[in-house]
């Protein structure tokens, strides 16, 4: 579809006055669940119309002003990001739904040009699928085209809301009966091209089942998993080209347990191969969180430790080095998003809790190492930024970040929030010795 066309139908579909339900919070330590569509405000225009048609959107807006070194940027800026996407769907039976969301994103005042498709993608398809329900004892769901994937916490597959956002061109085939549910996924992420139509990854594909048991016992929830990731022509530590194909068998399990607990665990062992080298990673991570006392503020502490393996030996034709998949990041690893679940020892202490009944306010310390210096340290999106395998220490940095969100009503939100990250001996050792500030002021308003 031209652009030109789905910015006529967005222009339409937005003049209306509509609502969805209270989104999840942009910042917040749980990630959202995928889009499941928008549903109309109560004396809204469009009562009248049939209840198969849904209309809805999304507005945000963010002020950003960096500073410092960035593993990805070392120049000051300060900036404003803005995001709009409009939801247009069709149910004309109770087994049978059309989906298409078209988002634009753009920035202004930014200092180097072009901007990165982090920021900025004028008007394109984010979403656009085919979804058929049949429920029941067993109920069954199936969707194909252009869609949203989340599951568990998201570490290995999500939107990664914070930016422009991943969408997947994929297959999902939902089952589920009582308190069991199992996806079957098969699909490739898609690519955001500023200059043209997005368009999928060629040549990587992730495939898999995600499972899903609540309540198995009492306070212990399992979501057990296999995914596959296949990429072509990737090089082998000697430097033969060829395909990959990293099988991550997972387990997260989280729940509640006396005395105001909760707890999330989650390992995942990754085999394979990687052209001619054999693939040998581990990840793993833990979350412990005590709520103090029961009340209307919610005070709690947590503690976090998150870790992932790296190749200790460049020529020995085995690959250590974890891979993170497709994940969301932004409510891990810091604030700040520098740094990707690769190679990595992370451990957070943090306290969160709810000062007004619309106000809610984090805090968190992070300490950052490399799990080895003969591995490169990498971005939140997985890419190699700094390689010093001399480099005597291990210590990347420390991270403390503050957050608040306001919930003004089911509608608009507002966030403000403050990272900085003091750069380690590793950083320094590798000539990337100052430290980085991320402060941002936000809007987010779903319709």
């Amino acid at each position: 579809m031209r652009r030109s066309t789905l910015v006529a139908i967005v222009a339409l579909s937005f003049s209306w006055k509509v609502a969805a339900a209270d989104p999840a919070p942009d910042d917040g330590p749980t990630p959202a669940a995928p889009d499941t569509g928008t549903v109309l405000l109560d004396n809204s225009p469009f009562e009248k119309l049939p209840s198969w048609i849904q209309i809805g959107g999304q507005i945000r807006g963010r002020f950003e002003g960096v500073s410092g070194t960035s593993l990805i940027n070392n120049s000051p800026d300060n900036y404003y990001a803005s995001r709009l996407r409009i939801d247009l769907g069709f149910k004309p039976t109770s087994w049978l739904r059309f989906f298409a969301q078209g988002q634009d994103a753009r920035v202004g005042a930014y200092n180097k040009s072009p901007a990165p498709s982090t920021l900025y993608d004028p008007f394109d398809l984010r979403q656009g699928y085919v979804e058929l329900n049949f429920e029941g004892p067993a109920s069954v769901r199936f969707r194909a085209g252009r869609q949203e994937l989340a599951f568990g916490g998201e570490r290995l597959i999500g939107p990664a809301d914070w930016g422009i956002s991943r969408t997947f061109d994929a297959l999902d085939l939902t089952l589920s009966a009582g308190r069991a549910k199992v996806d079957f996924i098969a699909g490739s992420t898609v690519v955001i091209d500023p200059e043209g139509f997005d368009y999928h990854k060629p040549g990587e594909h992730v495939y898999g089942a995600y499972g899903s048991i609540r309540h198995l016992l009492p306070g212990i929830n399992l979501e057990p998993y296999l995914l596959f990731k296949q990429t072509a022509n990737v090089k082998s530590e000697s430097g033969v080209l060829g395909d990959a194909l990293v099988l991550s068998p997972g387990l997260r399990a989280f729940g509640t347990a006396p005395g105001r607990i909760d707890y999330t665990l989650e390992v995942v062992a990754q085999r394979g191969s990687y052209s001619s080298d054999q693939v040998v990673a581990l990840g793993d991570s833990s979350v412990l969180g005590w709520t103090i006392f029961d009340s209307a503020f919610k005070p709690r502490l947590s503690v976090e430790y998150n870790y992932a393996s790296g190749d200790p030996a460049a020529k020995d034709g085995e690959r250590n080095t974890f891979d993170q998949f497709y994940p969301s990041n932004h409510a891990y690893y810091g604030m700040i998003d520098q740094f990707g679940w690769k190679n990595m020892k992370n451990a957070r202490a943090g306290f969160d809790f709810r000062p007004l009944k619309k106000l809610k306010l984090r805090t968190d310390f992070n300490e950052f190492y490399l799990a080895t210096v003969r591995d490169g340290l990498y971005n939140s999106s997985g890419t190699s930024v700094v390689l010093d395998r001399k480099a005597s220490s291990a210590h990347i940095g420390s991270e403390t970040n503050t957050v608040a969100l306001y919930e003004y009503s089911k509608v608009w939100k507002f966030g403000t929030g403050f990272g900085h990250l003091f750069a380690g001996e590793y950083l320094k050792e590798s000539k990337v010795a100052y430290g980085y500030t991320y402060p941002y002021v936000m809007l987010l308003g779903k319709f």
